[in-house]
């Protein structure tokens, strides 16, 4: 993804979560939460780009389940970084930062609180510690930390 691009053989991450909690979905129905990385909107024609990525997707879960999912597919939402964007004011629609993959990114996320604004925080991918589940799980926790320290709540 250095270069701007979205591998022909993404990672795909997927969470159903119907299946802890079944009124997530419609009886008889999952919710699939279907991700894959993607770079950062850096210019990319992300109408071309959708239908291949689905494509692949779609041909690969088929191909791992030996089902084909897109029958099985009832309602759709697709989010791409000019949607996460418009919907999240992440910048350039990145959910982890637009440095995520450099060896550097570790050191160059944001803090957890605005060095101008007293009592602004952040958390989620793109802030400390960084991106996936566990990581914005983690700088939540340490938002919650820092405004008990400030406020003593």
């Amino acid at each position: 993804m250095k270069d701007g691009r979205i591998s022909a053989d993404p990672t795909v991450y997927i969470n159903i979560g119907s299946k802890y909690e079944a009124g997530d979905a419609p009886a008889g129905c999952e919710n699939w939460f279907t991700m894959v990385n993607v770079p950062y909107d850096s210019g990319q024609d992300w109408d071309q780009l959708i239908p291949i990525v689905r494509k692949n997707v779609l041909e690969k879960l088929s191909r791992m389940l030996q089902t084909d999912v897109e029958s099985l597919i009832e309602n759709e939402s697709i989010l791409d970084p000019r949607t996460i964007q418009s919907k999240t004011s992440s910048h350039l629609g990145a959910l982890y930062g637009t440095a995520s993959n450099d060896q550097k990114a570790a050191f160059l996320r944001h803090p957890n609180f605005s060095k101008r604004i007293k009592g602004l925080y952040f958390c989620g991918g793109s802030v400390h510690p960084g991106g996936g589940i566990p990581l914005c799980l983690l700088s939540a926790k340490i938002v919650d930390q820092e405004i008990a320290a400030t406020y003593g709540a």
